[in-house]
């Protein structure tokens, strides 16, 4: 639609600069009222950055190796990214710094950080896909439905499915962090792992852009969006009957041992 802004902005890096920054908002607010301390917030911050550039990295990776495949005797290199990719490795590359810098030098503050990340995750995603629109990339099929929307350079109108997700994702968004912010909702990130699971899932049925090929009529991410739903319940089903129901014997004992 508008691949640049102002004529020398490019609309989907501007895009993912906003959505670096609405993480950065979310997890400034979030911290600064369970009263995290700022050195920490400015090091999951500094932790952050480098894990985007590092899932960047990746996200080209992946959807290189897609390509790879579904067609090895013409392969040629790409620039393309794809999400799942930069996902696996932005997450990994987050849990290496917290386990190997963060932790040792502050402590252990995994619980805190898995309420509020879902959703800067979440939000910066929204923002990207909005880049995706603005670009012309990730688009659905053909249709005549009018919310169909005609990218430059194409003939019919197409599904505008980078900009359903957009409003998806910012949604999901906004409801995670509040989850977060007044509930301290301990279950946010199973819930993320299950939305957008089914969420894009589905979704991927009415894409019309080439994602590559991974295993028989699955594209890339739907096999991903299974392993992502199925990650999200074995987490939660683990946490909620497994720690949870242990807490809840101890605490009781203890108020039993008080009482004497």
């Amino acid at each position: 639609m508008y691949p640049t802004i102002l004529g020398f902005i490019d609309s989907y890096t501007l895009m993912l600069v906003l959505g670096v920054v609405a993480c950065v908002i979310f997890l400034e607010i979030y911290n600064h009222h369970t009263s995290v301390p700022k050195i920490l917030t400015s090091a999951y911050e500094i932790n952050g950055l480098v894990a985007i550039l590092i899932g960047l990295v990746f996200a080209c990776l992946f959807q290189n190796l897609y390509d790879f495949i579904e067609d090895p005797t013409n392969y040629k290199w790409t620039w393309a990214i794809t999400f799942y990719g930069g996902l696996i490795g932005g997450v990994a590359s987050f849990l290496l710094g917290y386990f190997l810098i963060i932790r040792k030098k502050f402590g252990p503050h995994m619980k805190e950080l898995l309420v509020i990340a879902p959703a800067c995750i979440t939000v910066a995603h929204g923002f990207g896909r909005i880049g995706c629109f603005l670009e012309g990339c990730c688009y659905g099929q053909q249709t005549d439905a009018w919310y169909g929307v005609l990218f430059p350079g194409m003939e019919h109108k197409v599904i505008p499915t980078n900009l359903f997700e957009a409003i998806f994702l910012l949604l999901l968004a906004v409801g995670l962090f509040l989850l977060a912010y007044y509930k301290q909702f301990k279950y946010t990130f199973p819930v993320y792992m299950c939305s957008y699971g089914i969420w894009r899932f589905v979704i991927e049925f009415f894409r019309g852009d080439h994602r590559g090929a991974f295993i028989g009529n699955l594209s890339p991410s739907q096999f991903w969006s299974i392993l992502l739903f199925v990650g999200g319940v074995v987490y939660f089903s683990v946490y909620f009957f497994g720690i949870e129901r242990k807490k809840k014997p101890q605490n009781e004992a203890s108020n039993s041992d008080s009482g004497k």
